[in-house]
């Protein structure tokens, strides 16, 4: 059920405001036969390049890393037509790429089990040395497969469980993962709800997304649900675990999950329910403009809407209409995937035990930038996406990196990448 509901929302088309594109590939049982000719042929219909308005002129690292023979890695990705993609390509293509000696080859849209392990099939069969992956259809399975064929793998944002990383942590090539928490997730969704709550708003709509299918936006939610409770609402939970419903003296609060149907009742459904009398905010667990944005700007202009998201040119169009889209966002920046980078250039240059944790993968928390009002989202959108330079610079992840600097240690990068929050990006460039 959870994987026909993020094929579900994979394949949601950019147009209506969701995630566009779900690539297909081979099978898996085929992509067992595929030999290097037809891998071949799969790279070229990847995208290895990325040209961006933003980093064409960035500026060039201090260190020489010339005499280092290019490295082929391999990215997974979700869609290819996704803004966060896009924007972690352009800082992968056009900044990472003109700074180190590696060459990135990408896979098509991933929407299945069976097309994640045909596209690291197909990046083995390349001859990539590593894998970082944006996709998240079946890592147990991806990093086995990884394991076998001796290829590194690292996942480039996100985290595992509990359960399948001590499964997989004494992994010999499995690097380790950088994202948000399950707890930080969780947390986030507090500190938006409370946001409002705090103001004074007593009309909401809340949209869970993909609960309790889709881990992330459950915790969200759950971080929703316990503002409310603080604030002495009653939250019932729906039948086998499903989203459920809230009552409150002094408060309304709507509920929607799920997503966009062939049919188009879902866009019904959220028209009706943006349209209620005295609505004040939406609060959703993500894909807030792409879901909501429209029906707001159509019907009313002057809901608050607030969503977890990316630094992207398509949220900085919805903060800057007139009026405002948007007036919350908690979201990831470009160049956040920096450190887990480092983290595989260790890996596979020789180096993977200046990024092993007692001897393991690691495991690292790595949250969100949260901006409130437009100005606020311009001034953190511009660190966010800088040309000149990134959040994380090439000199900023060098010494991390045990060919630039022999003393490079697990313990620094920890300490490094857990530094992600505005404050210790602007101390990082002092």
């Amino acid at each position: 059920m959870r994987k026909r509901v993020l094929a579900m929302l994979l394949c949601i088309t950019m147009t209506v405001g969701s995630l566009a594109g779900c690539g297909q590939q081979k099978p898996a049982e085929q992509a067992a036969e595929t030999s290097e000719a037809d891998a071949n042929e799969s790279a070229a219909a990847a995208e290895t390049t990325s040209e961006s308005d933003g980093y064409e002129a960035a500026a060039q690292a201090s260190f020489d890393l010339s005499s280092v023979d290019t490295i082929k890695l391999g990215v997974l990705i979700y869609d290819s037509t996704d803004a966060e993609v896009v924007a972690f390509k352009n800082y992968y293509q056009n900044y990472i790429a003109q700074n180190f000696p590696v060459e990135f080859v990408y896979s098509e849209g991933i929407a299945t089990a069976e097309e994640e392990v045909s596209a690291i099939e197909n990046f083995i069969n390349m001859n990539c040395k590593g894998i970082i992956s944006f996709s998240d259809q079946d890592r147990v399975a991806s990093i086995k497969l990884c394991e076998e064929a001796k290829v590194y793998y690292a996942v480039g944002a996100g985290t595992l469980s509990d359960e399948q990383y001590e499964e997989l942590k004494g992994y010999s090539y499995y690097v380790g993962s950088i994202g948000p928490s399950l707890e930080n997730e969780e947390v986030i969704g507090y500190d938006m709800a409370k946001h409002y709550i705090d103001a004074g708003y007593k009309n909401f709509l809340v949209y869970a997304g993909g609960y309790p299918y889709v881990d992330m936006h459950m915790k969200r939610t759950a971080g929703f649900i316990r503002a409310f409770e603080e604030a002495g609402v009653t939250y019932t939970p729906g039948d086998n675990g499903n989203f459920g419903t809230f009552a409150g003296d002094g408060y309304k609060i709507d509920t929607i999950d799920g997503f966009p149907d062939e049919a188009g009742a879902f866009f019904g459904t959220v028209g009706q329910k943006v349209g209620e009398p005295d609505l004040e905010v939406v609060l959703t667990a993500a894909l807030g403009v792409e879901l909501f944005g429209a029906s707001i700007a159509q019907i009313n202009p002057e809901i608050k809407l607030a969503t977890v998201a990316s630094y992207t040119d398509a949220y900085k169009e919805a903060f800057n209409a007139e009026p405002a889209q948007l007036d919350y966002l908690t979201g990831k920046y470009a160049s956040s995937i920096g450190p887990v980078f480092a983290a595989m250039f260790n890996a596979v240059t020789g180096n993977i035990d200046c990024v092993r944790d007692n001897g393991n993968a690691f495991r690292i928390d790595q949250g969100y930038w949260t901006a409130i009002g437009t100005e606020e989202f311009n001034t953190l959108f511009e660190i966010a996406n800088s040309t000149e330079k990134p959040a994380y610079t090439a000199d900023d992840l060098s010494p991390y990196i045990k060919l630039v600097n022999d003393a490079a240690n697990f313990a620094d990068f920890k300490a490094f990448a857990e530094a992600y929050t505005i404050e210790d990006i602007q101390a990082l460039h002092k």
